[in-house]
């Protein structure tokens, strides 16, 4: 089978951690000698993009965009609302009265309330976007398929989620075609932790997610959290079917790149790359940590820099910019960059900063950039519960870890690697044989395995 149709919502000039998987796997496929076609949408103006991704882009793989009928109204209302946010702090005075509305009787009330709104509204708007809000793509995207199909002769589909239209898309085309398929889940489905779906949805996203599993002659997910949960609820599909194919980083985006740039930092620089998001993955803990070392003097504030580069939610970019407006010289905060500049970034960092909460579904959680850090070579300050993230980091050896409950292991885990810059001694010593194994290119080398197992 060389013949292969990946549908896919991210995929260049589309930004974000969703994009690289595609379009990693569809330019290694195509060295390995794939006839790779790309069925994605037009590029739009509005939404996170990245121009400097269409390099990624071999210009043999044939990429093929179709119209989509998109509901953007969840999207534009969380942008008001971070927009307001923004404005709403502006001074210390104003963030020292947030942080005290915080603790106040009338403030959790509010939140309250404002929590069981947004609760009803994301069920209600679940409820009517079944399987979510691209589902609009569905309809022009099976047409195009077709054509596809047919004019290239397509051994084998591969879909890839979120958004799950992608994965109906499929369906559809092998309930036309029987053609071989691969459904591909960067997240869990019915099974997430962090979806509310409310009772009547859920039952909705469960029919659809069986129909999936059952037809679908691969599975794969990114990792063995979510491909146990499969197993457990679909016990009648032999497990030959599920595969764990990780996340990972490209060694052609770090050949350039001078991971040394740290050396020239007069301050411990700390760098958190990628977006903040969700109630409770937020800076509170850090911020605290740092704020006890300062105060024990066991680090100068004018000896530590931390950078945030991209999107963060209205809460946390509260949190985020009283501790800017009390140490202007050590917060620094700017919006989604392209990849090839976060990259750079990371380079220029003494360490990296990771943040996973602990609660149910997150064992299950690596982060994308996850993979990039442990190449980069730099320490990682993990604040991360017991799972795969914490795991890949003690196996690689490539950071300090702290559960996000502890306080005291938090502190540790930056003062150890403030130690490690003040004596220029680097205080870890990764494991690049195990590192090395998360190269795209090796796991690429898993998917086509795992294609030539379909008969």
């Amino acid at each position: 089978m060389k013949n292969i149709l990946m549908v896919a919502y991210y995929y260049p000039p589309k930004g974000g951690a969703g994009v690289q998987r595609t379009t990693k796997f569809a330019s290694y496929l195509k060295k390995f000698g794939y006839n790779v076609n790309v069925l994605t949408v037009k590029e739009e103006a509005n939404g996170l993009t990245d121009k400097s991704l269409n390099k990624e882009i071999d210009p043999q793989i044939n990429v093929y965009r179709t119209d989509i009928k998109e509901t953007n109204l969840l999207s534009n209302l969380l942008a008001l609302r971070n927009k307001r946010s923004s404005k709403a702090v502006s001074n210390e005075e104003s963030c020292s009265n947030i942080v005290v509305e915080t603790n106040s009787f009338n403030y959790k009330i509010k939140k309250n309330l404002k929590n069981l709104a947004k609760k009803y509204f994301l069920n209600t708007y679940n409820f009517i976007y079944v399987p979510d809000d691209k589902k609009g793509w569905l309809k022009y995207a099976v047409d195009e398929a077709r054509k596809i199909i047919k004019e290239k002769d397509i051994d084998i589909i591969y879909t890839t989620s979120s958004p799950y239209t992608a994965h109906m898309i499929g369906y559809e085309l092998r309930k036309e075609f029987s053609i071989k398929w691969i459904a591909d889940f960067r997240d869990p489905w019915v099974a997430n932790a962090f979806v509310d779906y409310g009772y009547l949805t859920r039952k909705r996203h469960e029919g659809l997610e069986s129909r999936i599993i059952k037809n679908a002659d691969k599975i794969i997910s990114v990792s063995q959290p979510i491909i146990n949960e499969f197993l457990e609820r679909y016990k009648n599909e032999e497990k030959s079917k599920f595969h764990v194919i990780t996340n990972g980083y490209d060694e052609k985006d770090f050949c350039d790149l001078s991971l040394n740039a740290s050396e020239e930092n007069d301050k411990f620089t700390i760098l958190h790359n990628g977006a903040l998001y969700g109630e409770k993955r937020s800076p509170k803990k850090i911020f605290a940590a740092v704020q006890n070392l300062i105060d024990s003097n066991k680090i100068p504030k004018d000896n530590i820099k931390i950078k945030f580069l991209g999107e963060i939610g209205s809460e946390h970019k509260k949190v985020v910019d009283f501790y800017k407006s009390k140490y202007p010289n050590m917060i620094e905060h700017k919006n989604y960059v392209p990849h090839e500049e976060s990259l750079k970034a990371i380079c220029r960092a003494n360490a990296l900063l990771l943040l996973i909460h602990e609660g149910r579904g997150t064992e299950g959680i690596y982060t994308g950039k996850i993979f990039e850090y442990i190449r980069a070579g730099k320490p990682i300050i993990a604040l991360v519960p017991d799972g795969v993230a914490r795991e890949l980091i003690l196996k690689t050896n490539t950071g300090f870890i702290a559960y996000p409950s502890k306080q005291d292991e938090i502190e540790e885990s930056i003062y150890n690697a403030y130690c490690s810059f003040v004596s220029s001694n680097c205080s870890i010593n990764p494991d690049w044989e195990e590192i090395y194994k998360y190269s795209r290119e090796n796991l690429t080398k898993q998917l086509t395995e795992a294609m030539s197992e379909i008969r």
